[in-house]
């Protein structure tokens, strides 16, 4: 037999070894695998506990863990999850039934089925996680479904999972639907304001959360006056005056507690009654008859005691030995007095600069009639009305009227004033200047000289400029602010601004321009006229 008979044989077996081809894997098309991105899963939030677990109250349910451990061996602690059926499964021990049993009671249970079959060893129990699962929001909610929790978790827990609340939703009536058909209700606002847990309570499985919708004027109760936050809250069975006082973070200090009163509805009428009210007396025992149980609409009214320590000061600042703030004092009641506190006056001060400045009384807030007059364009102003505007918007924060010189300077008693809480008194180090404004050639600061008068500061400026108006000039008073017209008598103070006026001109373009207007007016009317005649 030659090499032949031995090579074809094995070449046709190793042919058998080869994969059979397709016969229609030419007419196949060809498929490209894309790999599609899986959607991460968004991982749980965090839980954490707001005060540690009471084994005497938590309710065991599935989904909890426990963790088992063994003292004075080489075991290896054991953890061990609530299956769905209530029971948890211990390896080499068997099944404990923990269905509906506090904490305590299934720790017992382990820890006695534990013993029986490790009779010498030391056993720990512990809760290591707590379950997780599901409750559904519905009602004035911002997404109504169903949210994850955990028995740690809490009514407004699961109000703000499911987006918060809209804005006409219940706070006060929220109601939690049990599996059996019992309802316990949920108060957050109250809970806001005192920290009350009961009035936030825990969740369980089998519960529906339901967020009422309520109306924004009626079925309330409110409290205002001397109270820490005066408001308008959603009424709720049950409530007292106490509950509402809570509500409104308590009285103020300067409440007067003894007077407040409770103004009720009587029945579906507009006729309302007044009640007197000891608040005093309610929050030293919410128990006494006082503490009335609150009707719908009812409104409670905390009177302010008069004068409670009423802060009054006065600021003074500048050339003084003592600048600072001062209480308005039985010994300290008018500047002289205040001056004299702040240690008097510095020989580099300038007297007739002082100024005094306070806010006017009528300055109380709240939109007033000069409020309304600054809203109006001014040529539909009259003269009194623009008069009016023009005194309100200078005296907003006036200077009050007090030569300081006579006053500090002389020693001139008559010349004091009464201080008025918020007043601000400036005695500024003397400027040795004189400010000339307007049409002068160069205007601005010039040197103070005694005894001399408006048109040598004039003329320290330069001089007129361009169309000064010389028969209007002003000077404005350093001391008050007031506006004087001068003639050459009139002594000018360090300090006093010197203002000269551009002259204003005829408009002969404007009067050409009416004229031309009234014209065209009555020449109309006589056309109207003549064809009326004819």
């Amino acid at each position: 037999m030659n090499a032949g008979q031995f090579i074809i044989p094995a070449l046709l077996a190793a042919l058998c070894l080869l994969p059979a081809a397709d016969p229609l894997a030419a007419a196949k098309p060809e498929v490209t695998v894309v790999a599609v991105p899986v959607p991460e899963k968004k991982p749980e939030p965090e839980r954490y506990l707001d005060k540690a677990i009471d084994p005497a109250t938590y309710i065991v349910g599935p989904g909890d863990r426990f963790l088992i451990t063994f003292y004075g061996a080489d075991t290896e602690p054991v953890e061990v999850e609530v299956l769905p059926e209530g029971v948890v499964a211990i390896p080499n021990v068997g099944e404990v039934r923990l269905g509906q049993v506090t904490l305590e009671e299934a720790k017992e249970r382990i820890s006695q089925q534990l013993q029986s079959k490790f009779r010498t060893r030391a056993v720990g129990v512990t809760l290591s996680r707590l379950r997780l699962f599901k409750v559904s929001v519905t009602g004035g909610v911002e997404e109504p479904g169903a949210v994850v929790v955990s028995a740690s978790d809490r009514v407004s827990d699961a109000v703000t999972l499911a987006g918060g609340l809209v804005r006409k939703a219940s706070q006060r009536n929220i109601r939690l639907v049990e599996s059996g058909g019992d309802t316990v209700y949920a108060d957050l606002a109250y809970f806001n304001a005192t920290g009350c847990l009961d009035r936030n309570p825990y969740l369980h499985e089998g519960q529906v959360i339901f967020v009422p919708i309520v109306s924004d004027s009626l079925n309330t109760v409110e409290i205002y006056g001397a109270v820490n936050q005066a408001d308008i809250f959603e009424f709720k069975r049950g409530d007292r005056i106490s509950d509402l006082l809570y509500l409104g973070f308590g009285p103020a200090v300067d409440a007067d507690l003894e007077n407040a009163v409770l103004v009720r509805f009587s029945g579906d009428s507009q006729e309302k009654t007044s009640l007197k009210v000891d608040v005093g007396r309610i929050l030293a025992d919410t128990g006494c008859p006082e503490n009335l149980i609150l009707m719908p609409d009812d409104r409670l009214f905390l009177r302010a005691i008069a004068g409670y320590h009423r802060k009054e000061q006065v600021t003074v600042s500048g050339e003084v030995t003592y600048p600072g703030v001062y209480p308005i004092e039985d010994d300290c009641r008018t500047v002289n007095e205040l001056i004299a506190r702040a240690g008097g006056i510095l020989e580099t001060a300038s007297l007739t600069e002082a100024q005094m400045v306070r806010q006017p009384r009528w300055f109380v807030g709240g939109r007033t009639s000069f409020d309304w007059l600054l809203e109006l364009e001014p040529d539909k102003l009259d003269d009194f009305e623009l008069q009016y505007l023009k005194t309100r918007s200078a005296g907003q924060a006036r200077q009050v009227a007090i030569d300081f010189n006579k006053l500090v300077g002389e020693n001139r008693l008559e010349f004091d004033v009464p201080l008025r809480n918020g007043d601000r008194i400036h005695i500024p180090p003397k400027s040795y200047a004189v400010t000339v404004l307007g049409r002068v050639v160069n205007p601005g600061e010039v040197p103070y000289r005694k005894h001399q008068n408006v048109n040598y500061y004039i003329h320290l400026a330069g001089g007129f400029g361009y169309k000064a108006d010389k028969k209007d000039i002003r000077i404005i008073k350093v001391n008050t602010g007031s506006i004087v017209k001068p003639d050459d008598k009139t002594p000018i103070e360090m300090g006093d601004r010197i203002m000269v006026p551009q002259t204003t001109g005829t408009d002969w373009w404007g009067l050409v321009k009416d004229a031309g207007v009234f014209l065209a007016n009555v020449a109309t009317i006589y056309v109207v006229i003549e064809r009326a005649i004819e």
